[in-house]
């Protein structure tokens, strides 16, 4: 199996559109903690970054925007991308794209703290502390081993054969603990590539909907 990398940056060239795919350069520089699997260099590394239509439409973002936002990039090397114009060093076929605030921006504003008024205050007392704990403990999202392509569940289709049951309780439990631990589900949810449907995993399913989750990870 491929190694991953993690790349994290602004995007350095423009957008190339294939159709159902886009490219686009990144530059990290060289660091002791170089991606896995990427040998060391002390300057930067030319990344291009490979991902499809309906990730970038994910995004919610405008292409003549895109080059002024900061992104975190999860997927896999490649060092032979069958595009034309891929003029970085190493490719990466992206499993997961999400945006991120630029710190550099944050420290240009100082931050203000403004004074909380009575209403403000009694609102705050009466919030219940486990809502407020549970924003302070929300863990970066964990990538399943496995996982080709993240797809809101409205977009999976389930077999009448899988809705006549209801799943274990301790199938149940083992997948609520994931997802209250990482995230998700411990593993990818495994769907037909064309028409989407539902082929194995609907324990994770069931408990991912159960749980209101936005997107689950999936395999073909």
């Amino acid at each position: 199996m491929a190694h991953k990398i993690t790349v994290t940056g602004h995007p350095t060239s423009s957008i190339q559109d294939y159709g159902k795919y886009l490219t686009f350069d990144m530059e990290e520089k060289g660091s002791p903690n170089a991606p896995k699997g990427i040998p060391f260099k002390s300057n930067a590394i030319t990344y291009t970054v490979v991902l499809s239509l309906k990730q970038f439409n994910k995004l919610n973002i405008d292409r003549d925007g895109f080059s002024q936002r900061r992104f975190v990039v999860q997927g896999e090397p490649c060092l032979d991308i069958p595009f034309e114009q891929c003029t970085g060093e190493i490719g990466v076929i992206c499993m997961q794209i999400q945006e991120i605030e630029d710190k550099g921006k944050e420290k240009k504003q100082p931050k203000q703290t403004p004074k909380k008024g009575l209403r403000a205050k009694k609102q705050e007392e009466s919030q219940p502390q486990g809502e407020c704990k549970k924003e302070k403990e929300k863990k970066p999202l964990l990538v399943p081993e496995g996982t080709r392509e993240w797809m809101s569940l409205e977009e999976i289709k389930v077999p009448e054969t899988f809705l006549q049951f209801t799943p274990g309780m301790a199938k149940q439990k083992a997948v609520e603990e994931s997802i209250e631990k990482n995230g998700t589900v411990d593993k990818p949810i495994i769907i037909d590539p064309d028409t989407h449907e539902l082929l194995d995993s609907y324990s994770r399913y069931f408990v991912a909907k159960k749980k209101n989750l936005d997107r689950v990870p999936v395999h073909y």
